[in-house]
């Protein structure tokens, strides 16, 4: 199977699992670090590489500057949507009705025992429809709909991995996250983002939005610390540095290729009986 692999940084863990196990396919990476919109153009099916420092960076690694999606029995798009970081910072200022932390807070409005360092309510709603909005206008948005524009192939969403569970133990960094966890949060933020992942790709026919799995999770929301450990630098292959926590290794990485697997071929069976 022919596979596409656009995306930013995240698609390491893919690529590096891929290296260790290829099966029978065929892959062509076509990302870079922090991809954003002014780095490619998407024009009648054709992923372009516009920016110079990505046509660079391919022109390094003999990758394509230019993919005509239709050439490929799937795409695979990594990352360029709302992270876990985009979802906690819509949170901030709010508790959220529906989480622990906000049912708590509504519970004490309602008994009339509010609290002057209670933060203001949300509905779920509400954040959810902010959440999905920001996944609607993502990049992976955008190529999706592309594609959808030229070719029924199979495309499959996999997102930033949650960050590890080591970011708790950082001094005067992400107490967001310690709040989060502290409160019981975790699995409502992410239940709550990979829902607004799959309400804004996945309304499109032959999309699939893959979730971390819960076994590689910890507190809901973040990584367990063996999987992001030593996670391969996109550009080289060589290792993030010791204090990264935001890209997954090779391990992460085939737990995500063995559902992107699973999706691509079972989309490509669907797609062939309705020919």
């Amino acid at each position: 199977m022919k596979i596409a692999l656009v995306g930013d940084s995240h698609a390491a863990m893919l690529i590096a699992a891929f290296r260790a196990d290829p099966a029978d396919d065929d892959l062509t990476v076509f990302a870079k670090p922090g991809l954003a919109p002014e780095d490619c153009r998407l024009d009648c099916g054709t992923l372009h590489a516009i920016s110079d420092d990505f046509r660079a960076r391919l022109a390094r690694s003999g990758a394509p500057d230019n993919l005509q999606l239709t050439d490929f029995d799937a795409v695979v798009i990594a990352g360029v949507a709302p992270s876990v970081f985009a979802a906690v910072r819509l949170s901030q200022g709010h508790a959220i009705v529906g989480w622990p932390s906000g049912d708590a807070v509504s519970a004490r409005v309602l008994r009339g025992a509010a609290r002057a360092k209670d933060r203001p309510l949300m509905s779920r709603t509400a954040y959810l429809a902010a959440l999905t909005a920001l996944t609607q206008t993502s990049l992976a948005a955008h190529l999706i709909k592309g594609l959808r524009e030229v070719s029924d192939a199979p495309a499959i969403f996999v997102p930033q991995p949650f960050p590890s569970e080591r970011l708790l133990k950082i001094d005067g960094k992400y107490p967001v996250f310690r709040r989060i966890v502290k409160q019981g949060d975790g699995t409502a933020l992410a239940r709550d983002m990979s829902r607004a992942h799959r309400a804004g790709l996945a309304h499109l026919p032959g999309v699939t939005v893959l979730e971390q799995p819960d076994d590689t999770r910890r507190h809901g929301c973040l990584s367990a610390a063996d999987l992001m450990r030593a996670g391969p630098r996109l550009s080289d292959g060589t290792r993030q540095a010791a204090d990264d926590i935001l890209h997954g290794n090779a391990e992460l990485g085939a737990r995500f290729l063995a559902d992107l697997r699973a999706a691509t071929r079972q989309d490509s069976v669907k797609s062939a009986s309705n020919r």
